[in-house]
């Protein structure tokens, strides 16, 4: 049997990249490593590869399988159409919360949440075409949805006993050069909820959460589930719902993982986790699950341990290797973690979540943080050498002009403490998270207008501090007559370089010229 991967992440409505263009998320390899295991051909490839081949690049496989996110829905339609049902065809990744639609655009069947749990039993089964007995597994039969979701999640000795293919790696275009994420922690701590109102069962009798106390008290065993079935984690996220609660992969798992990618000519690795501070936390709390998202705090110890044995490995000791971590919930940065981090990581980047920079706001949002905490982890981050960069969110439920003015007078502070940028998203009701049935932000809102010109102000400060100066570049590709593109290391805007040389496959020195809206402009120094 023969399966095609197709990665359709990040794709848009495009069917290629717009942003995050250098990013190789974790999920599709693990896929591929789930099946081989399973003694199956797998085939990995990207969206882009499929959609842009003049051949007709499915035409030899036996099934399809198609990872991607809400937003991606349109380019994961466009693959499902050129596989024209020659056999059994799946949707997973975070897009399985809208399984209705990936059902009616015809697809067989969707895959709900970790993979782990459904692709043992699905491929024993997927030639007799009987789905009935798939734990996390939606299908249609005459006319019904089938929904066979289970509450649970990957356990041991199931949780982390397939390991993610490396070797497909290859597969992605420019892969020596691009982010390349690997799975760290999985789920998410922070099962608070929201408090604003929200659609519940009629049967409820209730709209909101009544602040039973439940989520915030010292009763682990109770905190998972909530009596009114709202939502676990922030309104907007979805990651508790699908993914469970923080669990850590093993540090020999990672260790392997990063040092195999590296010998294959990786040379940018992101620590991937909803929050690298959960890391070993689960450890401390064992056998209940963490579902805490301040107590206990930061395991240190194991996310040195982590570090010390990644950094290590010689050509990530000799920064020929740049590795790099993602997100982090400032409500567990103290000055110990803060040291810990810039012991390792110092000069790259670190993503903080703001969302709102109001503190009422924050509490209604579920949130496990607090205004006061972002702003001290954005310092002590900064004082320890890392590059923090603030989320915020835009039309988000609860937003007021007063959310909007504490907002940016927050952002303020941020810049003042020394946020290095601001990245401003659209708050979008996901399906299955608390906030689903919320309106899309309109950008006619005057609200909303505020905000994002701010932030656009902000940005464009940010980005004319780059003129004049040199920055190191991964050049890819070929942009156009004697322009070329590449991705300046280890993180930052997208790059053009103007040269009458050949720079592909090169890493080079350049200076700033010009700063676009998503690249910059350079010139290398030769």
């Amino acid at each position: 049997m023969k399966i095609a991967v197709v990665d359709c992440l990040a794709t848009g409505s495009a069917g290629r990249r717009l942003s995050s263009v250098d990013v190789v998320g974790s999920g599709p390899r693990l896929v591929v490593g789930i099946l081989t295991r399973l003694g199956v051909k797998p085939y990995l490839m990207e969206c882009e590869r499929v959609l842009s081949n003049s051949t007709d690049i499915l035409r030899n496989f036996d099934v399809l399988m198609v990872s991607g996110m809400s937003s991606d829905i349109h380019s994961v339609s466009i693959v499902l159409k050129k596989w024209k049902e020659r056999g059994p065809s799946l949707a997973g990744g975070p897009m399985c919360v809208d399984y209705e639609d990936l059902l009616k655009l015809g697809f067989t069947a969707v895959v709900w949440g970790e993979a782990e749990v459904s692709l043992p039993v699905l491929v024993k089964t997927l030639g007799s075409g009987d789905f009935r007995n798939i734990p996390n597994l939606i299908f249609r039969e005459n006319g019904e949805f089938i929904v066979n979701i289970t509450p649970s999640y990957a356990r041991e000795p199931l949780l982390w006993s397939f390991e993610p293919d490396v070797e497909s790696i290859r597969n992605y275009r420019y892969y020596w050069a691009r982010r390349v994420y690997v799975e760290v922690v999985r789920g998410c701590s922070n099962f608070y909820r929201t408090t604003l109102p929200i659609k519940l069962p009629k049967e409820v009798g209730i709209t909101k959460c009544v602040r039973c106390g439940i989520c915030r008290t010292g009763r682990l065993e109770l905190r998972v589930s909530c009596p009114l079935g709202i939502p676990p984690g922030c309104g907007y996220c979805l990651v508790p719902r699908l993914y469970g609660p923080a669990r850590s992969r093993p540090v020999e798992q990672i260790v392997r993982e990063v040092s195999e990618l590296i010998e294959l000519g990786v040379t940018r690795i992101v620590l991937s986790a909803p929050d690298i501070l959960d890391y070993g936390r689960d450890w401390l709390v064992k056998p209940s699950p963490l579902t805490d998202p301040r107590y206990p705090p930061a395991n240190v110890g194991a996310l040195e341990q982590l570090l010390s044995d990644i950094f290590s490995i010689p050509t990530v000791e000799k920064k020929e290797v740049y590795v790099m971590v993602e997100n982090i919930k400032p409500n567990l940065v103290t000055e110990e973690v803060a040291r810990v981090l810039g012991k390792y990581l110092r000069g790259t980047t670190v993503n903080i979540g703001l969302e709102t920079g109001d503190s009422e706001h924050h509490v209604e949002l579920g949130r496990p943080s607090t205004v006061e905490e972002a702003l001290r982890a954005i310092k002590l981050l900064r004082d320890h050498g890392l590059r923090p960069y603030v989320y915020t969110i835009y039309g988000l439920p609860g937003e007021s002009w007063r959310t909007i003015r504490n907002t940016i007078k927050v952002l303020k502070k941020a810049t003042k403490l020394g946020a290095e940028r601001v990245i401003l998203y659209r708050f979008r009701p996901l399906r299955g998270s608390a906030f689903e049935n919320y309106p899309h932000p309109s950008l006619k809102n005057r609200r909303v207008s505020s905000l994002k010109s701010f932030v656009e102000a902000l940005e464009a400060s940010f980005k004319k501090k780059l003129l004049g100066k040199t920055v190191r570049i991964a050049v890819v590709d070929t942009y156009s007559k004697d322009i070329y593109i590449g991705y300046t290391l280890p993180h930052g805007p997208v790059a053009l370089l103007k040269s009458s040389k050949d720079l592909r496959g090169r890493v080079v020195d350049a200076v700033v010229l010009e700063v676009e809206k998503r690249k910059i402009v350079c010139t290398p120094l030769m």
